[in-house]
């Protein structure tokens, strides 16, 4: 009797271990995928003279706008990650960028959006610049610092995040999102609530029902200390994806 259950448990745990490595399978494969050039869109790494990188290109051969999406990735997180969300944004015409930080950390690449800025001058007019978790500090960071009309930032979206305790964007000129998921264990309602004031008094507020933090990039095992969502990475992706693309139009 007891082998038996320890067999039938020793199965489930071997269902749980094949899903899970199947659904990590799914979400590499998309990022794979995202991270390939075709025929409409150019995918390339810029580097700097030295090699260091700065910046994941995604880049329409036939552009619809002049306006782009900047990506400011997680701390510690592969900024390939991204790249879905990106990917998304070029396939529509749109030029996008995920910033490549020194070890995946923003805060020793808060000026790294200037790179991508550079790269499509003269292209790109002004940019829709998204952050996710620490990203969106720094995002916030970096918008609060090229505030000017000529600095070409249209708007700031921020997943999952919040400017630090010495950002004050209460007085900025352009929209400003911010969203984040029910569910998330690591930015809490309170945290946005605390933030408020930091932010524009126009701010738009989305709150993801059943969305965490890990499901605003793409990776399927769990960030340590978030809660598991009650929605697919798709659902939680396209609410982002019609918020970023609100602002592109």
């Amino acid at each position: 009797m007891r082998l038996t259950r320890f067999v039938r448990i020793a199965g489930f745990f071997a269902v749980v271990l094949m899903y899970h490595a199947d659904a990590n399978a799914d979400a590499q494969a998309e990022v794979d995928a995202a991270m390939t050039s075709s025929p409409s869109v150019k995918v390339f790494q810029k580097r700097d003279f030295t090699g260091v990188s700065l910046f994941f290109g995604f880049d329409p051969v036939s552009p619809v706008s002049d306006r782009g999406v900047l990506i400011y990735p997680g701390a510690f997180v592969d900024p390939r990650n991204y790249a879905p969300l990106a990917r998304h944004f070029a396939d529509q015409g749109y030029p996008a960028a995920v910033v490549t930080p020194p070890f995946n950390f923003g805060f020793l690449g808060t000026h790294y959006g200037t790179y991508a800025k550079n790269y499509w001058r003269g292209e790109v007019v002004d940019w829709v610049v998204a952050g996710h978790s620490l990203g969106g500090t720094v995002a916030a960071l970096w918008v609060d610092n090229n505030r000017s009309p000529s600095d070409g930032i249209a708007a700031l979206v921020l997943l999952a995040s919040y400017p630090d305790s010495l950002t004050d964007l209460s007085d900025l000129a352009i929209p400003v999102t911010s969203i984040w998921g029910s569910e998330d264990g690591l930015t809490t309602q309170s945290d946005i609530d605390g933030s408020r004031n930091q932010l524009p008094a126009n701010t738009r507020y989305v709150k993801i029902e059943g969305g965490n933090h890990t499901q605003f990039y793409y990776w399927d095992s769990l960030q340590d200390n978030d809660n598991p969502a009650l929605i697919s990475r798709e659902d939680q992706q396209a609410i982002v994806e019609q918020e970023i693309a609100s602002l592109l139009n």
